[in-house]
Protein backbone atom coordinates (compact mmCIF):
# COMPACT_ATOMS: atom_id res chain seq x y z
CA UNK A 1 0.00 0.00 0.00
CA UNK A 2 2.60 2.53 -0.97
CA UNK A 3 1.33 4.40 -4.03
CA UNK A 4 0.16 8.01 -3.83
CA UNK A 5 -2.93 8.31 -1.68
CA UNK A 6 -2.28 4.99 0.00
CA UNK A 7 -1.22 4.52 3.57
CA UNK A 8 2.47 3.68 3.54
CA UNK A 9 2.47 0.37 5.42
CA UNK A 10 4.89 -2.33 4.39
CA UNK A 11 3.75 -5.96 4.20
CA UNK A 12 5.77 -6.85 7.30
CA UNK A 13 4.24 -3.96 9.24
CA UNK A 14 0.74 -4.98 8.21
CA UNK A 15 1.38 -8.57 9.28
CA UNK A 16 2.77 -7.35 12.62
CA UNK A 17 -0.37 -5.25 13.14
CA UNK A 18 -2.55 -8.27 12.34
CA UNK A 19 -0.54 -10.54 14.64
CA UNK A 20 -0.90 -8.07 17.50
CA UNK A 21 -4.63 -7.64 16.90
CA UNK A 22 -5.07 -11.44 16.80
CA UNK A 23 -3.09 -11.78 20.03
CA UNK A 24 -5.29 -9.20 21.76
CA UNK A 25 -8.41 -11.02 20.57
CA UNK A 26 -7.14 -14.23 22.20
CA UNK A 27 -6.06 -12.32 25.29
CA UNK A 28 -9.56 -10.84 25.72
CA UNK A 29 -10.83 -14.45 25.83
CA UNK A 30 -8.23 -15.29 28.45
CA UNK A 31 -6.54 -17.53 25.82
CA UNK A 32 -9.33 -20.05 26.42
CA UNK A 33 -11.09 -21.67 23.49
CA UNK A 34 -11.41 -19.86 20.22
CA UNK A 35 -9.71 -20.52 16.96
CA UNK A 36 -6.33 -18.90 16.21
CA UNK A 37 -7.06 -18.96 12.48
CA UNK A 38 -10.37 -17.21 13.01
CA UNK A 39 -8.62 -14.67 15.30
CA UNK A 40 -6.14 -14.01 12.51
CA UNK A 41 -8.81 -13.54 9.83
CA UNK A 42 -10.88 -11.24 12.04
CA UNK A 43 -7.78 -9.27 13.00
CA UNK A 44 -6.83 -9.01 9.33
CA UNK A 45 -10.26 -7.60 8.47
CA UNK A 46 -10.01 -5.16 11.37
CA UNK A 47 -6.52 -3.93 10.39
CA UNK A 48 -7.46 -3.64 6.71
CA UNK A 49 -10.55 -1.59 7.64
CA UNK A 50 -8.39 0.71 9.76
CA UNK A 51 -5.90 1.16 6.90
CA UNK A 52 -8.76 1.90 4.46
CA UNK A 53 -10.07 4.55 6.86
CA UNK A 54 -6.62 6.15 6.93
CA UNK A 55 -6.40 6.06 3.12
CA UNK A 56 -9.79 7.71 2.77
CA UNK A 57 -8.85 10.36 5.31
CA UNK A 58 -5.67 11.15 3.42
CA UNK A 59 -7.54 11.33 0.12
CA UNK A 60 -9.97 13.82 1.63
CA UNK A 61 -7.08 15.84 3.05
CA UNK A 62 -5.37 15.95 -0.37
CA UNK A 63 -8.60 16.99 -2.07
CA UNK A 64 -9.26 19.69 0.54
CA UNK A 65 -5.68 20.98 0.24
CA UNK A 66 -5.92 21.06 -3.55
CA UNK A 67 -9.22 22.90 -3.38
CA UNK A 68 -7.83 25.49 -0.97
CA UNK A 69 -4.72 25.95 -3.11
CA UNK A 70 -6.87 26.28 -6.25
CA UNK A 71 -8.96 28.98 -4.56
CA UNK A 72 -5.83 30.92 -3.61
CA UNK A 73 -4.27 30.54 -7.06
CA UNK A 74 -7.53 31.47 -8.77
CA UNK A 75 -7.80 34.68 -6.75
CA UNK A 76 -4.16 35.60 -7.44
CA UNK A 77 -4.47 34.81 -11.13
CA UNK A 78 -7.65 36.88 -11.44
CA UNK A 79 -5.77 39.86 -9.96
CA UNK A 80 -2.97 39.32 -12.48
CA UNK A 81 -5.49 38.92 -15.31
CA UNK A 82 -6.90 42.37 -14.57
CA UNK A 83 -3.47 43.87 -15.33
CA UNK A 84 -3.01 42.10 -18.68
CA UNK A 85 -3.78 43.33 -22.17
CA UNK A 86 -7.14 42.45 -23.71
CA UNK A 87 -5.51 39.88 -26.01
CA UNK A 88 -3.70 38.13 -23.16
CA UNK A 89 -6.88 38.19 -21.06
CA UNK A 90 -8.77 36.14 -23.64
CA UNK A 91 -6.10 33.42 -23.58
CA UNK A 92 -6.01 33.33 -19.79
CA UNK A 93 -9.75 33.54 -19.32
CA UNK A 94 -10.34 30.09 -20.82
CA UNK A 95 -8.03 28.46 -18.29
CA UNK A 96 -9.41 30.54 -15.43
CA UNK A 97 -12.96 29.56 -16.37
CA UNK A 98 -11.91 25.90 -16.54
CA UNK A 99 -10.23 26.13 -13.14
CA UNK A 100 -13.32 27.75 -11.61
CA UNK A 101 -15.55 25.05 -13.15
CA UNK A 102 -13.30 22.28 -11.83
CA UNK A 103 -13.22 23.85 -8.40
CA UNK A 104 -17.01 24.12 -8.40
CA UNK A 105 -17.36 20.50 -9.53
CA UNK A 106 -14.99 19.33 -6.81
CA UNK A 107 -16.85 21.01 -3.94
CA UNK A 108 -19.99 18.82 -4.07
CA UNK A 109 -17.90 15.67 -4.61
CA UNK A 110 -15.90 16.51 -1.51
CA UNK A 111 -19.07 17.16 0.50
CA UNK A 112 -20.53 13.86 -0.71
CA UNK A 113 -17.34 12.01 0.25
CA UNK A 114 -17.39 13.53 3.72
CA UNK A 115 -21.06 12.60 4.12
CA UNK A 116 -20.65 9.02 2.99
CA UNK A 117 -17.40 8.37 4.84
CA UNK A 118 -16.54 4.69 4.58
CA UNK A 119 -19.59 4.11 2.41
CA UNK A 120 -18.17 6.33 -0.34
CA UNK A 121 -17.88 4.30 -3.49
CA UNK A 122 -14.57 3.81 -5.22
CA UNK A 123 -16.10 5.45 -8.28
CA UNK A 124 -16.90 8.65 -6.38
CA UNK A 125 -13.46 8.76 -4.76
CA UNK A 126 -11.90 8.21 -8.18
CA UNK A 127 -13.96 11.01 -9.71
CA UNK A 128 -13.01 13.40 -6.92
CA UNK A 129 -9.33 12.52 -7.18
CA UNK A 130 -9.48 12.90 -10.98
CA UNK A 131 -10.93 16.40 -10.55
CA UNK A 132 -8.23 17.20 -7.98
CA UNK A 133 -5.52 16.16 -10.44
CA UNK A 134 -7.10 18.24 -13.21
CA UNK A 135 -7.25 21.27 -10.88
CA UNK A 136 -3.54 20.85 -10.12
CA UNK A 137 -2.74 20.57 -13.85
CA UNK A 138 -4.69 23.73 -14.72
CA UNK A 139 -3.02 25.62 -11.88
CA UNK A 140 0.40 24.47 -13.09
CA UNK A 141 -0.42 25.52 -16.65
CA UNK A 142 -1.51 28.95 -15.44
CA UNK A 143 1.60 29.32 -13.30
CA UNK A 144 3.74 28.51 -16.32
CA UNK A 145 1.90 31.19 -18.30
CA UNK A 146 2.43 33.65 -15.46
CA UNK A 147 6.19 33.13 -15.65
CA UNK A 148 6.32 34.07 -19.33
Amino acid sequence: MSSQGKVNVKVGQRQQMIAEAAYFRAERRGFNGGDPVRDWYEAEAEVDAQLRDLEEGRLLERIEESLAAANEKLAALKRKLARLSAEARVEWQKDLDRLAALRDALKPKLAELREQGEQASLKLRGQADKLRIEVVEVVQRLQAKAKR
